[in-house]
């Protein structure tokens, strides 16, 4: 968007920069933009602190979730002078030209700022309604870098938005806050002749690619998008695909439209095996007899399938955390990725917790959803502990009697190397990289995972392995 309107506009990435902070200063530019997650909000704090001393006329603005749901961040004024709350494509326009030109920036929608020392945030501008209207993503900026371009599989969105707005999730407060309710959609999909006119222009400069991962909340978004989809894609495109879906708005037919279209692995959220917790607190939508059935057809037509799962909410005992592991053995996915519940102040359930006192507030975990809980349960060392050995208790025969009695030894290295083995194999298998991929990932990055300072309103000390990895989750939870 940017660059359509003539500006200079580029990306760095930490681990792929021998000298990151050196090669953004170098590049000598006017606005950093900075993608912010909770609990890792400040990570760019030391090195924007480094560029204003060379760059005094440097503007910093952040988006992203943490941005979009909490604007204390631009309290730090050393750090942030603007964030971008909800889609970014037209604000940043905006904001950047009103700065290049010195105009206030207090009237344009989608910014919060700072006046008189409080943080303002303005109204928030209809969502893109027409996707096909904005520019192709400009993976250039990615791909430019040799270890991101030899990836086999291509990471892609058709779509934005969710059918559920569970309460883990910062969905149903996005649906609220950022949706006028005046005609716009928040629910929206790219028509099928611009993913492949998209996909086409991508491969035709990167032909190393051999997978696409749809990494859209669900692919089964619109209903009727799939049969036009099974019969464009393979003919105009024809690469093998990944995806998440949504089992609640998936029948038969979808699932058939699905195989004729390449699709060889589906990915969906289970969280509970707790039929109440998932329904009455989760609000997923789905019941058990969904839950049990589709598998089914997916095996019938040859999808393998893989769950998403919670661990320690406060909706669940430790009992039915066991009966999620008994869920997955009884539908038996390709594999399970298995998260440890996070407060959000982006979710409804999260902001319930911290209002009714159920997390621990001066205990920071830094930015992992892998490591460690905020939640305050007797049992936290047992949930820690099974989120660790959970794809044991699945998938080895005999696992959950043997987990049940091992997840009540302390905490130790062992069951953290088991946890971190099963992420390194999802991660390999989510993100394409592959196992030896991944081990030259973290080679690459060892002065991040081990040597990464901390700063601003968050402590987290050293960084470890298990924190840097993403599994390729961020849609679905």
């Amino acid at each position: 968007m940017l660059k359509q309107r003539g500006h200079d506009a580029d990306c760095f990435i930490t681990g792929e920069e021998p000298e990151f902070e050196k090669t953004v200063q170098d590049w000598q530019p006017d606005v950093v933009g900075v993608y912010s997650t909770t609990g890792q909000e400040t990570w760019a704090l030391e090195h924007v602190l480094a560029w204003r001393k060379e760059l005094p006329h440097l503007k910093v603005v952040m988006g992203g979730p943490h941005a979009s749901f909490d604007a204390e961040i631009l309290r730090e004024g050393e750090y942030v002078d603007a964030i971008v709350k909800a889609e970014a494509e037209h604000a940043i326009i905006d904001l950047v030209e009103a700065w290049a030109a010195g105009r206030p920036i207090n009237l344009i929608p989608n910014i919060g700022f700072l006046d008189n020392g409080e943080p303002v945030q303005n109204l928030i501008r209809p969502a893109v309604q027409d996707l096909d209207s904005l520019p192709f993503p400009d993976v250039d900026l990615f791909y430019k870098y040799p270890f991101l371009r030899k990836k086999r599989v291509m990471q892609v969105h058709a779509s934005r938005g969710c059918q559920n707005s569970c309460t883990y999730c910062s969905v149903g407060l996005m649906k609220e806050e950022w949706v006028s309710g005046k005609g716009d959609k928040f629910n929206r999909t790219k028509s099928v002749d611009y993913l492949c006119e998209e996909m086409n222009d991508i491969v035709a400069r990167y032909p190393g690619f051999r997978m696409v991962n749809f990494g859209d909340a669900a692919l089964n978004m619109q209903r009727g998008w799939l049969e036009e989809f099974a019969d464009k894609w393979p003919k105009q495109v024809g690469m093998p695909f990944a995806c998440n879906i949504n089992i609640n708005f998936l029948n038969e037919e979808d699932i058939i439209n699905l195989k004729r279209a390449g699709c060889v692995s589906v990915q969906f959220g289970l969280e509970s095996g707790n039929e109440d917790v998932r329904l009455r607190v989760y609000k997923k939508g789905y019941t058990d007899k969904i839950v049990y059935s589709i598998p089914k057809l997916l095996r019938k037509h040859n999808i393998s399938f893989r769950t998403n799962n919670i661990m320690g909410s406060p909706a669940e005992t430790l009992d039915d955390m066991y009966q999620t592991v008994r869920q997955n053995r009884e539908i038996k996915p390709a594999g399970c990725t298995v998260l440890i519940y996070r407060p959000f102040r982006s979710s409804a359930l999260g902001r319930e917790d911290f209002e009714v006192g159920r997390v621990e507030l001066g205990k920071d975990i830094g930015p992992s959803i892998h490591s460690d809980s905020q939640m305050r349960r007797d049992d936290l060392d047992e949930v820690i502990n099974l989120q660790r050995l959970f794809n044991i208790a699945v998938f080895v025969p005999g696992g959950l009697p043997l987990v049940k009695q091992l997840v009540r030894m302390p905490r130790n290295p062992l069951f953290d190397g088991v946890g971190l083995g099963f992420l390194w194999y999802q991660h390999a298998v989510v993100s394409g990289f592959g196992m030896l991929d991944d081990i030259k990932l973290g080679v690459k990055n060892l002065s991040q995972i081990f040597g990464r300072k901390s700063g601003g309103t968050h402590e987290y000390g050293r960084t470890r392995l298990i924190d840097t990895m993403d599994v390729g989750t961020d849609a679905t939870i």
